[in-house]
């Protein structure tokens, strides 16, 4: 039987792991990239188109877009937040010749938005953090509001790029006075929330699949292990474990935005009250997508399947115990955080002993891994070449209220939780 073709609009690891479990079911697929070096057009498998340069780069995907003809509507799936709110905003025009793998538009702008998310969830029984959707006239009153200690985060992706940094925390009255001083400027384009105690390992996430009903019909659990940034930041180490009350949290949260397709679920586990604590929800594949691929949950070939409306096939349990590695982002994230060059790199060998499965590199698609480690270190460099590694860290206050990119974990490791 003849197969629509999948069209990956491709954004980084999120990207290449799309095409790669596209692959593993057979999926013909073509990929949209806006980068020439996208590691995924270094990739054996799908067919590979570039966007041109342009300084209007919506005008130019849509122009490579409507190159492509099939006589079956192809599946449209976007990989980042920027893609998947392009894809959204171009609906009416693209559902012409595709079809779109996003969620409805009410739910997609919930998701984009944490102050929206947040107000949507007041009053039902899904906990999350104590949140200030808009943040008070004084420090004083800021405290008063929140505990210390709190983060104040970019209510949405454009705001992140566009305030140059990802999270600021706040430990003291001097670093609110301090941040007072200087971001009263940005308040409309940021949230305040408590900042819930525990270590990297209180932190999980949930990449799901619900169907037009809101239901959840896929889903892959993992607990994170560090992160880059530190603490507050994209899974850079991770152990598949299934989470039968995190699926439970996914599953209302689905409900209550209405949502349908995929979603990329992070919450927190706060010991003070046994409970797990929604954080925010991306209306895409997570980082850590293809990690559920060879963990036995293919959820990017589940979604193709659906945006098909083909039956979703019988499914096994998840294997539990993988790990997942980005072996840049690991080094990069704990040097930052202050470990020691000795111990990361012990770690490290330990780490790679247990055949770990990585974003980018892989035994039967080698050439994505190199290219990632040049783009990544090029970036970083040239980041720091121009003063912008602000931009991928976690801003904090030293103790003269001076900012500081770096995050230090200070909390005491709580007896180890699970939860099956």
């Amino acid at each position: 039987m003849r197969r629509p073709w999948a069209v990956v609009l491709s954004s980084d690891a999120i990207g290449l792991g799309a095409v790669r479990s596209l692959a593993a079911g057979g999926v013909p697929t073509i990929v949209v990239a806006l980068d020439p070096w996208e590691p995924v057009r270094f990739s054996r498998y799908g067919h590979k188109l570039l966007v041109p340069k342009s300084h209007d780069v919506e005008a130019a995907i849509l122009n490579v877009l409507w190159g492509i003809n099939r006589e079956l509507r192809p599946i449209l799936i976007p990989t980042s937040d920027h893609l998947a709110h392009f894809v959204a905003k171009h609906r009416a025009q693209l559902e012409e010749r595709f079809r779109c793998c996003i969620p409805p538009d009410a739910a997609m702008n919930v998701a984009l938005d944490k102050a929206r998310d947040t107000h949507l969830l007041e009053g039902t029984k899904i906990p999350f953090p104590k949140t200030l959707r808009v943040l008070p006239a004084s420090p004083a009153e800021l405290l008063r509001h929140l505990s210390l200690p709190l983060i104040v985060k970019p209510r949405t992706h454009w705001d992140k790029e566009g305030l140059g940094w990802r999270n600021v925390v706040i430990r003291s009255l001097a670093d609110a006075d301090e941040f007072y001083r200087t971001s009263t400027g940005v308040f409309s384009r940021v949230i305040a929330q408590e900042l819930i105690p525990g270590p990297d390992e209180a932190l999980w996430e949930c990449i799901c699949l619900f169907d037009a009903g809101s239901e959840i019909v896929r889903a892959f659990t993992f607990r994170k292990l560090s992160t880059m940034p530190a603490h507050y930041g994209a899974t850079s180490r991770a152990r598949s474990e299934r989470n039968d009350a995190l699926m439970d949290l996914a599953a209302a949260v689905g409900r209550r935005f209405g949502y349908a397709g995929i979603a990329d679920i992070d919450v927190k586990y706060d010991a003070r009250d046994g409970r797990y604590k929604y954080l925010e929800l991306n209306p895409r594949l997570g980082l850590c997508h293809h990690f559920g691929t060879r963990c036995g949950v293919n959820l990017t070939l589940d979604a193709y399947r659906l945006a098909c409306g083909d039956e979703l096939p019988a499914h096994g349990p998840q294997i539990e115990g993988r790990t997942f590695l980005a072996v840049l982002e690991e080094i990069g994230g704990r040097l930052h955080d202050g470990d020691s060059v000795l111990r990361v790199l012990r770690d490290l060998v330990l780490n790679l002993v247990r055949r770990p499965v990585g974003p980018y590199f892989a035994w039967d698609d080698i050439w994505p891994g190199p290219s990632a480690a040049g783009r990544i270190f090029y970036r970083l460099l040239a980041k720091a070449w121009r003063g912008q590694l602000g931009a991928v860290f976690t801003k904090e206050y030293d103790q003269k209220g001076q900012t500081r990119d770096k995050q230090r974990q200070t909390l005491a490791l709580p007896p180890h939780h699970s939860a099956r």
